[in-house]
């Protein structure tokens, strides 16, 4: 099935122009990009963790009393010992390797996935944000059109205004006819009024989403748009961010459940540590080295209850990553028949304009030659705006629903759009 639907592609300002816009401007990309730098951040804190680490201190202490203790040495002189200097000089350099950290391993390989996820995230953060672009723009389009229309409603009106004075001046007219024509004229401006109220308010959230003002616009045109097979579009379902990122949060899940399980492994560490100091004791040496390995190893409830709480975490997020891949299913089920719709309603909303026309240019016609009633002639040129107005939103509906279609098929909306 092929129709015409709304095309920017003649406008000042293409939806690719907005797109663009809204990797930088939009709050939620921008919130999403954050967060995926601080998952990829706390990664790295991760695995630092698990290289080795280097300390130094050093200090100065003025003692009120020094502590010296004069030892006889066998030459029979005397060799002073400081055991408390006056100024006491201390600094230690220290060198921590951990040797096996089981928990920490999977904590790390947890934090990957994390990151992975993260970036994955924010993928379908920007799938999220253009549809949300998509709808604003053709609703911006539509609103430009649906403007036009309405001063095309008020010409006509104004214009049968005209000729009810003209007609009454000459003397086969009449006031009813006259106020009658007049009532329509401001009937047609308040419709003008709201039609402009809609477009500022549509160009308003398509800055708020994009960070870029719509500009002076140029004039939308139609183009053919084809509605896909389904099954074609469900092939790449999962290769959707939006699965992915839910499938890697349930893999850090089930990772971060095995580094609460591996707490009960002992965690062996070694050390070096390297001391200077002008108060050596009896050991008369400025500078002392000593290692050693460590073991740390616990079992409490705690523990035990902390396992059970990050199980129970990677079952929700097993849950989640399958509620993803539903969702994706109906969002890509939703889209195809909404764009089904959206092309009958466009093809309907064709024949509906025609008719209006025609029925309106007789109306016109009858009216001028006298065999139609003034309220025939009211009748036939709100019915005619009023298709106008259906044809607008139809063909913008069905531009929305093809690049929705497209998004949530996971195929790359540039060249959809860019046409």
């Amino acid at each position: 099935m092929t129709t015409m639907v709304l095309s920017s592609a003649a406008l000042a300002q293409p939806l690719t122009a907005f797109l663009e816009a809204s990797t930088t401007g939009n709050f939620d990309a921008r919130q999403s990009a954050a967060e995926a730098q601080r998952a990829q951040a706390s990664f790295g804190q991760a695995w630092g963790a698990l290289l080795p680490a280097l300390s130094a201190n050093g200090g100065w202490t003025h003692n009120q009393y020094d502590a010296v203790v004069p030892l006889p040495q066998p030459d029979g002189t005397t060799r002073n010992i400081t055991i408390v200097a006056k100024n006491q000089l201390d600094a230690t350099l220290k060198a921590e390797v951990p040797l096996i950290d089981a928990a920490r391993w999977a904590q790390v390989a947890a934090g990957g996935a994390s990151a992975e996820a993260a970036a994955r995230r924010t993928a379908s953060t920007r799938l999220q944000v253009q549809r949300q672009v998509v709808a604003a723009y053709y609703a911006w389009a539509a609103g430009l059109e649906v403007l036009a229309s309405a001063q095309r409603s008020v010409d006509a009106a104004r214009a049968q205004v005209a000729l009810r004075d003209a007609r009454a001046d000459a003397g086969v007219g009449n006031e009813l006819e006259l106020a009658r024509a007049r009532a329509e004229v401001e009937r047609n401006l308040q419709l003008l009024a709201a039609a402009e109220a809609s477009l500022s308010n549509n160009a308003r959230q398509l800055e708020t989403l994009t960070g870029l003002a719509p500009s002076e616009p140029g004039t939308p045109v139609r183009e053919a748009v084809s509605l896909p097979e389904l099954a074609e579009l469900e092939r790449g379902l999962t290769t959707l961010p939006s699965v992915e990122a839910a499938t890697l949060e349930a893999r850090a899940a089930e990772r971060t459940d095995l580094a609460s399980s591996l707490a009960l492994v002992p965690a062996i560490n070694a050390q070096f540590t390297q001391r200077f100091t002008n108060a050596s004791g009896f050991q008369n040496a400025p500078a002392q080295a000593s290692g050693g390995v460590t073991f740390n190893w616990r079992l409490d409830l705690v523990g035990v209850n902390a396992w059970r709480v990050q199980r129970a975490n990677g079952e929700l997020a097993r849950i989640a990553a399958d509620r993803a891949r539903r969702a994706a299913e109906d969002q890509l089920h939703s889209d195809f028949f909404n764009l089904r719709a959206a092309v009958k309603k466009v093809s309907s909303a064709r024949s509906q304009v025609a008719a209006a026309r025609r029925a309106a240019d007789l109306a016109r016609e009858r009216s001028a030659a006298g065999v139609a009633t003034q309220f025939d002639l009211i009748q036939a040129e709100r019915d005619l705006f009023a298709a106008e107005v259906s044809e607008v939103e139809a063909d913008a509906e069905a531009a929305t629903a093809r690049a929705q279609l497209t998004l949530s098929a996971g195929n790359p909306l540039a060249a959809e759009v860019a046409r």
